[in-house]
């Protein structure tokens, strides 16, 4: 039982956003703020050690900041521990002990580092973290822990956000599902609903109403169905979704851990698009609400001469599909075109790749008021040479229409990774 407890005091997940299901990891992962949800020093226990890659032509330093859990003994205060600087050397990467790095006075600490660049005046060195909780030789289990990727900053936000694949079993090995909750540098107010996840039916909720938690607190929630009052049985493909009714970043995420022996995983709560713009699924331009008709700040073709050209970005590989929105006379003088990466103004009509040239893909243009492509892969362009960038949207009028205009009109768009709004660019002549 000792190999239990001692595994339970440490467990702490965090949660890119509230918002992806959590939108969770990704391998764009560098910045000049990263945070790891969870760290440990229990001596004799379990001990976090920090890789740190710096891909600068400098020396950069860190300021490690590490924040006690409330679940914690002592509990957290909201402050950071005293920790000392980290010097990195240009293109290294070097590891430290947060048992050396920072100073502890607790017997069960836990909790999340933040390690910020101080190198100059302009906090511009972006860099790498990633870390690893185990027990050390001579503890129960040796060498048996947990990885927790380092994540930037901005990764988190306030959308609702899912942890998958939760349980709990009375026999051995023995496995238990740990939820945690966090704030950044302001407070969240938060709730946990578990679901259990084929029929959907909700089964339990902690805390029982909407509790805030204060800026650098986090908490704890051991064995989450024990925490929700729920019987003491076997429960499977159970999903937990956090909720944060403030508009501020929420570190949220949950461990399944196997108490017999010391291992554990960490599985951030996952969203559609952390409330980011950048990467949100359905986009719009021009309308009060997506899909809708009715428009708001539309765009509008004011000579039949021209064109708009609207642009947004796509990560390929993926599929899309955008739509005008417009009043019905105004959509049956109307076509849309995509063009692919390049020249705002010359690139060429995106061709899609085989098998996805035939219907029900198309680049829209004939007289079409859609597009519904799959892009290739990444190199399938040698404009963009692999990178997640612009592609451009042609609307005009189409050659079968004599209406005289102005034609107002907005455009919806889905895609599977992510797109942004599909923004007005320029004008330029209309494609014969």
């Amino acid at each position: 039982m000792r190999i239990r407890r001692l595994i339970s005091s440490i467990l702490l997940l965090a949660s890119a956003t509230f918002g992806t299901i959590a939108y969770g990891q990704t391998t764009a992962g560098s910045g000049t703020v990263i945070v790891l949800p969870l760290a440990s020093n229990i001596p004799g226990a379990y001990k976090t050690t920090v890789f740190v890659r710096n891909p600068n032509a400098i020396q950069i330093t860190l300021d490690v900041r590490y924040y006690q859990s409330d679940s914690a003994t002592p509990p957290g205060t909201g402050s950071p521990l005293t920790c000392s600087p980290l010097t990195v050397p240009a293109n290294a990467a070097i590891t430290f002990d947060l048992a050396s790095q920072c100073t502890f006075s607790g017997t069960d600490n836990f909790g999340m580092i933040i390690l910020e660049d101080v190198t100059s005046t302009f906090k511009t060195n972006t860099f790498f973290a990633y870390s690893r909780t185990e027990q050390p030789v001579g503890g129960p289990q040796p060498f048996n822990g947990f990885s927790v990727e380092g994540f930037p900053v901005g990764n988190f936000s306030s959308a609702q956000a899912e942890a998958l694949g939760l349980k709990k079993t009375t026999a051995a090995p023995h496995y238990r599902s740990n939820c945690f909750v966090g704030a950044l540098n302001e407070p969240v107010t938060y709730q946990i609903l578990l679901f259990q996840g084929d029929t959907g039916a909700l089964i339990g909720t902690i805390p029982s109403s909407p509790t805030t938690l204060a800026a650098y607190h986090t908490v704890r929630y051991l064995d989450i169905f024990n925490a929700a009052l729920l019987p003491d049985q076997d429960y499977s493909n159970i999903r937990a979704k956090f909720v944060n009714s403030a508009n501020s970043a929420m570190i949220g995420f949950c461990t399944l851990e196997t108490t017999d022996n010391g291992s554990a995983d960490f599985r951030v709560a996952k969203s559609d698009d952390a409330r980011d713009v950048r990467q949100a699924r359905l986009t719009c331009y021009g309308q009060d609400d997506c899909g809708s008709s009715s428009l708001n700040g539309s765009a509008t073709i004011r000579y039949v001469s021209k064109k708009n050209i609207h642009y947004m970005i796509i990560d390929q590989p993926d599929f899309v599909k955008c739509d005008l929105v417009a009043d019905a006379p105004t959509l049956s003088a109307l076509e849309i075109t995509l063009r692919g990466p390049g020249d705002p103004i010359a690139a060429p009509v995106f061709a899609p790749p085989a098998p996805y040239n035939v219907p029900p893909y198309t680049s829209g243009g004939g007289g079409l008021t859609g597009f519904y492509i799959y892009t290739g892969e990444k190199s399938g362009s040698a404009t963009s040479s692999g990178a997640t960038t612009r592609w451009y949207i042609d609307v005009q009028r189409n050659a079968g229409s004599s209406a005289p205009g102005p034609f107002n009109y907005g455009i919806t768009c889905h895609s599977g990774n992510g797109l942004t709004v599909p923004w007005f660019g320029t004008t330029a002549p209309a494609t014969p």
